[in-house]
């Protein structure tokens, strides 16, 4: 039955559909990410924007991690421009981990000019966080994700050799080790180690992505008078039930939904349905461990399935289910959470992707109660499919 329904929906668009379900996709990380700068509260009168304009300029290379992709083998530069705001400990998540740099940036490269990939931009939120305490000498891990624009994709037949990207919609993640410098009050210099990495997430084939180790230099002039730190002494580092014996765990439930594009692969487009449970314990303001329960439904596990067992080997629909259980561990800022989970499968009847699987997610908390997230799933580090899901956390309290 859930064979048939996909088959009719999926002859009413083609293009359409999983260019409007990554658009929202992109739309809704840049939102949760850029909610991180800016919580809501004002800013006092004297105090600055605590703004800076910055460029940099990198040079790197795309790696050919699949023979097919050795045509793509070259170095090229590219440029960033971004817009930076460092914290000052106006919220309590900015000094307890050493007031980070926030900010929204935008990437150029023409990846070395190649005939089959075209030009590539990108625009991305990211937090630059501090990993030393030096005031005019700090190391910093900065992790930006956005959206990403490839100006040409694979097409059967225009553009047969770019086995690389499927879409010219793609996420497009940004990960830096950055030296950062203090030139007098106004001027701050950077060198960075990093990679650069375009995927649609196997929403749509094919999808080897795009990966381009770099090293950067860069300028950043500061736009106002900086601020003086803040740091909330007054504020427990627990919540305030703890204060008279009281414990919690919580317990976040949500469902979710995705969508793959494999027409280039198995000649269709399929539903993704996904449930889990987290029963995770808060450690501090930053960070949670626990364990998860998992439920999904891949529509492309079906077709995987019959070309290697044939017709008749699946009874029904619900032994596409697949059970999982693993570890999590959340870390929280503010009202945004970056969760990892790592599980292994219990029951599935698709072994193809091996019994190991990996997860990591964006969440945001709207209030004490509903969240939303963003989820990658993968498979030994091979992304399978990207949801978009909706839940509920319960605080469990007890002596």
């Amino acid at each position: 039955m859930l064979s048939q329904l996909r088959y009719r929906f999926f002859k009413i668009s083609d293009r359409q559909q999983s260019g409007k379900a990554f658009h929202l996709l992109i739309l809704l990380i840049a939102a949760l990410l850029l909610n991180s700068v800016a919580l809501g509260q004002k800013e006092h009168k004297r105090l600055s924007s605590n703004l800076l304009l910055e460029g940099q300029v990198y040079y790197g290379f795309l790696i050919p991690h699949h023979v097919e992709m050795e045509i793509f083998n070259r170095h090229f530069p590219a440029l960033e421009i971004s817009l930076t705001r460092k914290t000052y400990g106006r919220a309590r998540w900015e000094y307890m981990y050493n007031y980070p740099l926030v900010g929204v940036a935008y990437w150029f490269s023409d990846l070395g000019g190649t005939p089959y990939l075209g030009d590539a931009h990108a625009v991305f939120p990211y937090i630059n966080f501090p990993l030393n305490k030096s005031k005019t000498f700090q190391l910093y891990l900065r992790i930006g994700l956005g959206l990403g624009y490839l100006t040409k994709k694979f097409d059967r037949l225009e553009n047969y050799k770019n086995i690389a990207i499927g879409s010219n919609i793609n996420a497009a993640i940004n990960i830096l080790l950055q030296v950062r410098k203090r030139l007098g009050s106004r001027l701050v210099f950077s060198f960075s180690v990093g990679l650069t990495h375009f995927s649609n997430g196997s929403m749509k084939s094919p999808n080897y992505g795009i990966n381009i180790p770099s090293i950067s230099s860069g300028l950043a002039f500061r736009l106002a008078k900086e601020n003086p730190y803040f740091k909330q002494k007054l504020l427990p580092e627990l919540s305030p039930f703890y204060f008279d014996g009281k414990k919690s765990v919580d317990l976040d439930v949500s469902l979710a939904f995705g969508y793959k594009d494999m027409l280039a692969e198995y000649g269709g487009r399929y539903f993704v349905f996904a449930a889990n449970a987290n029963l995770m314990k808060p450690i501090s303001f930053k960070t949670k461990y626990g364990a998860a329960l998992d439920f999904s439904y891949d529509g492309t596990d079906e077709q995987l399935i019959l070309m290697e067992n044939g017709p008749g080997y699946l009874k029904n629909d619900a032994q596409l289910i697949q059970i999982g259980m693993g570890g999590v561990f959340e870390l929280n800022m503010s009202r945004v959470s970056l969760i990892g989970t790592l599980g292994i499968y219990i029951y599935t009847k698709y072994k193809g992707d091996g019994n190991i699987y990996e997860k990591l997610a964006l969440k945001y908390q709207f209030n004490q109660h509903w969240f939303s997230s963003i989820t990658l799933k993968a498979h030994a580090g091979r992304a399978d499919y990207i949801s978009l899901g909706v839940g509920y956390k319960f605080m469990l309290i007890f002596y």
